[in-house]
């Protein structure tokens, strides 16, 4: 398998971020809890965050798209926040890539793109997350 990653700063990118955001989010609403909302919306789409569109308009925030060999299958938002660490914002890999390396590979290049201190959180119940990212 051959994985790239590329930032994705234009509006496709955009666009297709916001739509992979719609299989990330359905994934995440198993996971919801008191401090998650997901809410789905009466024409079918889940609620994006207030934040998505600041990946596109803020210098410090970084849209990232993942391919293997040749086809989408992933996305992660970084960013460097308010306590001066990098943040991994969102992260989405389909399912079918998981077991191949795919998230290790974004995670690493995130790694070496943007050096210093990082901060990852995962929602509580994600256990699968929480355990990718020790």
């Amino acid at each position: 398998m051959n994985f790239e990653i590329y930032e994705a700063k234009d509006e496709f990118g955009k666009e297709i971020i916001s739509n992979l955001m719609q299989l990330y989010t359905y994934e995440l609403s198993f996971y919801e809890d008191e401090t998650t909302n997901f809410q789905l919306l009466d024409n079918g789409l889940f609620a994006m965050s207030k934040y998505l569109d600041l990946y596109w308009n803020e210098e410090k925030r970084h849209p990232y798209i993942l391919k293997c060999d040749g086809k989408l299958v992933g996305f992660v938002l970084e960013r460097y926040n308010e306590n001066n660490m990098n943040e991994i914002g969102e992260f989405f890999v389909l399912k079918r890539c998981r077991k191949h390396g795919a998230g290790k590979f974004m995670a690493n290049e995130m790694f070496k793109r943007y050096k210093g201190k990082w901060e990852i959180r995962t929602l509580l119940k994600n256990e699968n997350a929480q355990k990718f990212w020790r």
